[in-house]
């Protein structure tokens, strides 16, 4: 069972893609969302599909790689709401470049912020995060990662180094935040339908996978694919869900590959 109302969430990246769908998925259950965002256009957005259908959110604008912007979003959800219940670091980037084409200032830009600013963010919730789990018993963090944090793929060697960072990271906050009733687990989406996952194809035929189009790329992924079709971020949002929710509460270090079955194929 499923049991989120009346929690409260913090989602990175909740101006679009799978951060906006996991903030809406949460919000339909009952969950008050701080949406989170540098984009604050989009999180605006978010906020006012959430108050659209009964829910309860607030616009955070939030640039991840920052400690002071973590300190003060963290700071404000404390004053405002007394308790965090969920993180979900959802925010991230996907520049998709052979080895020799990434700079190092790339490589750099991925990790700072895929990795670097889910590692800030768990930091600076903790304290809060722990007065909440001390009074109602458990509170989840769930860092997104990716099936390129599980294997390998052309042209990801940068991506795929800070997921699997965060694939690990996870791990290792659980085995360390365990004993204070917080679970952290990571979810490994497939590529996505969002403007990330399809810009990252993309990029995949521009540098020389040998297909025709864009098009023609995700026809492939889907042929690779037992469940025979492209990832929505509907389908992410519901395992993140899973993982905010009581029902996973003996659920923790553990990765949610959520792909269809591509890597089991």
């Amino acid at each position: 069972m499923l049991t989120l109302k009346d929690k409260t969430a913090l989602v990175t990246g909740a101006a679009s893609g799978i951060g906006r769908d996991a903030a809406l998925t949460l919000a339909r259950q009952g969950v008050e969302i701080y949406a989170a965002d540098i984009d604050t256009a989009g999180g605006q957005k978010t906020v006012d599909e959430i108050a659209a259908c009964g829910g309860t959110a607030h616009l955070v604008t939030l640039d991840v790689t920052s400690a002071e912007a973590w300190a003060e979003a963290v700071k404000t959800i404390a004053e405002t709401s007394g308790q965090l219940h969920v993180l979900i670091n959802s925010a991230g980037i996907m520049i998709t470049q052979t080895i020799e084409a990434c700079t190092l200032e790339t490589y750099q830009r991925q990790q700072k912020i895929n990795v670097e600013s889910v590692w800030i963010g768990c930091k600076t919730a903790l304290d809060l995060m722990t007065e909440t789990a001390a009074r109602d018993g458990t509170a989840s963090i769930i860092n997104l990662s990716s099936t390129l944090g599980l294997v390998g793929g052309r042209m990801f060697s940068a991506y795929c180094a800070s997921k699997g960072a965060v694939r690990l990271m996870s791990k290792a906050l659980a085995v360390e935040l365990g004993p204070r009733q917080i679970r952290v687990n990571s979810v490994h989406p497939t590529l996505v339908n969002t403007s990330l996952g399809l810009g990252a194809m993309q990029d995949l035929v521009d540098g020389g996978v040998p297909l025709p189009s864009k098009e023609a790329m995700i026809d492939v992924v889907k042929m690779q694919t037992p469940l025979g079709r492209y990832a929505e971020p509907d389908d992410i949002a519901h395992a993140i869900a899973f993982l905010a929710s009581d029902g996973s509460r003996y659920i923790t270090g553990t990765e949610l590959v959520v792909d269809g079955g591509i890597t089991a194929a």
